[in-house]
């Protein structure tokens, strides 16, 4: 037997099929021996997604932001709003309106706005059965709703209602005027009028006006007493026209 190598000579072949399939598959199952068998693994419990903590917003100086603010862009001085008083035409048409008046109600309505246009701010208080209540007011925000005292009481308003004193002057430091003032929000004021308005000899409202941080004057202070005096003339009308409506 040679051991010799050679060439194959034409068709023959170095094993044929059946060889080949049985060698096949004696090495792959001497393989599949040699390998470990896998152990399976424990399936792993799913982590748990980290929670995202809440982003809280940085603590902001409102005060402090403003300002840097206002620093960097300083804004313009805003001029004070314009009274809004009714100009001279305007109260020689209200005094006709108050002469014509057909209610209690708008008589006093249009008597305060017809003192504002004397004034910053006024005010009218009924005296009844021995009470000073509010009544109306123009400037002031409608807080004269939140005075009621009795006339027995010592303080400047009840000595107007009491005396029909009229007063001009400095508010008065008295713990009950100031209180009423507060009320009103004219606390601060330089100089505050309190006038009476009568009836048949008898104070039936107050009349309150103030100039905010000015002095009332001459002028105005008379022209206040002046619409007092319409408010007197229109209540007596009304009363002579109920009269003569009931017969």
């Amino acid at each position: 037997m040679s051991h010799e190598i050679c060439h194959l000579g034409p068709g023959e072949e170095l094993m044929d099929w059946a060889t080949f399939t049985h060698l096949h598959s004696v090495i792959e199952l001497e393989s599949r021996g040699r390998q470990k068998p896998r152990r399976a693994r424990p399936a792993r419990a799913p982590r748990p997604k980290p929670r995202r903590r809440p982003v809280r917003p940085p603590v902001v100086d409102i005060e402090d932001l403003c300002a840097r603010a206002l620093a960097r862009d300083p804004a313009p001085p805003m001029a004070p709003p314009p009274e809004a008083r009714p100009s001279p035409s305007a109260a020689a048409a209200l005094e006709a309106e108050i002469a014509g008046c057909p209610s209690l109600d708008a008589v006093a309505r249009l008597g305060v706005h017809l003192a504002r246009s004397y004034a910053s701010a006024a005010a009218l208080f009924l005296v009844h059965r021995g009470a000073i209540s509010g009544v109306a007011s123009d400037g002031i925000e409608s807080r004269e709703t939140g005075v009621l005292l009795s006339t027995d009481v010592p303080c400047l308003f009840t000595k107007t209602a009491t005396n029909g004193e009229p007063f001009r002057g400095a508010p008065p430091g008295t713990a009950l005027d100031m209180r009423i003032l507060g009320v009103l929000g004219r606390e601060h004021v330089q100089e505050i009028a309190l006038l009476p308005v009568t009836l048949r000899g008898r104070v039936v409202n107050i009349l309150y006006a103030d100039n905010g941080p000015q002095a009332l004057g001459d002028a105005p202070a008379a022209a206040l007493a002046t619409v007092c005096t319409h408010l007197s003339r229109a209540y007596e009308r009304l009363i002579l026209e109920r009269k003569l409506l009931l017969g």
